[in-house]
């Protein structure tokens, strides 16, 4: 049954064999019964069988004492007129023997011979002893021949006897039989039915097991799901077709959860969007003054470290527009301006701008990768580039490597970014790209968010993977030609 549990089709399958053994032992038991009452049938038919040839065994018997005293009836009147009556009823008494014979036992059919036999000794003595000794006025003869016709007559009524108490035997057996089949078919009859019972309540009982207990379990989840209330995954409940209910179950519960943080995520987006236009139109205009008066203030600076401290300031105004622009970028989908790009000379020219940085300057960058060509926006593309290196500079020690690799992949280039940082726990691997998800002290949480937008809005998909002794590596699988 094991085996049966592992099937898709359990259910259907216990189904058919429960019904099926309930239906074979009810046609079973019927057939037997069938056949026991059949037996019992038989067994009574026989039985008046055998008292129908005892009575006519006894019918014999006394149709030879009724014949001994019509001779002695004849003796006595002295008239021969009816002697052609003797001899018919010798004929028919011949008759029915012959009847008989079949009904009687074989050991028994001995003794009915003996009894035609006496009768026709009977009817023999009385026509050729007794009545001529009757009519010729012999006292003597006639004494003699009467004791040997007697003599006949009591042997032929002796196996006629017989030949009744073998019959009534036989048919006392008989219906000794005929009554212990009865009791056998009583008790057949019930042991049947019990059987019956006992199956259906041991098929009811697999059942309820079988299928009234995965579907409390999935009605349980089902109401907890309703509720809005925190429940484990179902699982593989019950089994064939109430687990493949189970599974399906647990899947849509994914995927309304998956639904679910796309609503909250696009919401969050929506918010991101709303609170970005009112950042940008209030701070991108009075940054872009600053940045204005600083542009102008810097050639005329006194001198050096007064020009280097509004370079700085005008940096950190930079640092704002840049910040804005992200919360654009995250709060909807960007316009790419699609153009060919050569991605090797992409990723070379982006590593070495980041090298030249400040915060490039800090860690060991090198670039390696393989050309490839793609329709993408080459802007937004170093915007990802720039963030993710940006990213695994600011979880590096002073001086770790940081590798940015490119490679044809399958209709498309993958390019990855690895570093020896901290790492990232498998629980936030996707959690990072949310926007405002951060874990450097000062961070905005936009960077990998827009990262994620921009490959998104590609056709592409971003990951972040574990580095095989320590670290980090984060994935971009871009699509096309």
């Amino acid at each position: 049954m094991r085996s049966l549990g592992r099937r898709d089709d359990a259910i259907g399958a216990q189904l058919v064999i429960g019904f099926g053994a309930i239906a074979a032992l009810g046609v079973c038991s019927c057939v037997a019964l069938m056949l026991l009452l059949a037996r019992v049938g038989g067994s009574l038919d026989d039985v008046r069988a055998d008292a129908q040839a005892a009575r006519e065994a006894l019918s014999i018997a006394l149709s030879v004492r009724e014949h001994y005293q019509h001779e002695a009836h004849t003796v006595i009147a002295g008239d021969d007129h009816e002697m052609h009556s003797h001899a018919s009823w010798l004929v028919r008494l011949q008759e029915r023997a012959r009847r008989l014979r079949p009904s009687v036992p074989p050991e028994e059919q001995a003794r009915l011979d003996e009894l035609v036999r006496e009768s026709e000794a009977l009817d023999r003595a009385f026509r050729e002893e007794v009545m001529p000794a009757a009519m010729g006025g012999e006292p003597e003869r006639l004494r003699a021949a009467h004791a040997g016709a007697q003599a006949h007559t009591h042997r032929a009524v002796r196996a006629a006897d017989a030949v009744v108490a073998s019959l009534e035997r036989r048919m006392e057996a008989r219906r000794a039989r005929a009554e212990a089949d009865t009791r056998l078919a009583m008790v057949a009859g019930s042991a049947g039915v019990a059987a019956l019972f006992a199956l259906a309540i041991a098929f009811s009982l697999r059942l309820r097991r079988a299928i009234l207990t995965p579907l409390s379990r999935l009605t349980e989840a089902a109401r907890r799901l309703g509720a809005g209330e925190p429940s484990p995954p179902v699982g593989e409940v019950g089994v064939g077709e109430l687990r493949i209910v189970g599974r399906a179950f647990d899947a849509m519960v994914e995927q309304l959860r998956e639904r679910e943080r796309a609503l909250v995520r696009h919401e969050r987006l929506a918010a991101v969007g709303q609170l970005a236009a009112g950042v940008a139109h209030e701070i991108n205009n009075p940054i872009a003054v600053i940045r204005g008066y600083l542009g102008t203030m810097i050639p005329e600076a006194k001198d050096a470290a007064q020009a280097e401290e509004l370079r700085i300031l005008d940096q950190e105004a930079a640092a704002c527009q840049r910040i804005v622009e992200d919360l654009l970028t995250a709060g909807r989908d960007p316009t790419l301006a699609l153009e060919r790009v050569e991605l090797r000379l992409l990723l070379r020219e982006t590593a070495a701008r980041f090298a030249a940085t400040e915060m490039g300057e800090r860690v060991a960058l090198t670039c390696e990768a393989d050309e490839g060509w793609l329709e993408a926006d080459p802007v937004r593309l170093r915007q990802v580039l720039d963030n993710l290196l940006a990213n695994a500079a600011q979880h590096s020690e002073p001086g770790a490597a940081i590798e940015l690799s490119g490679a044809r992949s399958d209709g498309g280039y993958r390019v990855e970014v690895r570093d020896r940082g901290t790492g990232v726990a498998e629980a936030d691997r996707e959690a990072i790209f949310e926007p405002f998800r951060t874990s450097r002290p000062g961070g905005t949480g936009l960077g990998l968010a827009v990262c994620r937008v921009i490959v998104r809005a590609h056709g592409g998909a971003i990951a972040a993977l574990p580095r095989e002794g320590g670290g980090t590596i984060v994935r971009v699988e871009l699509t096309g030609e």
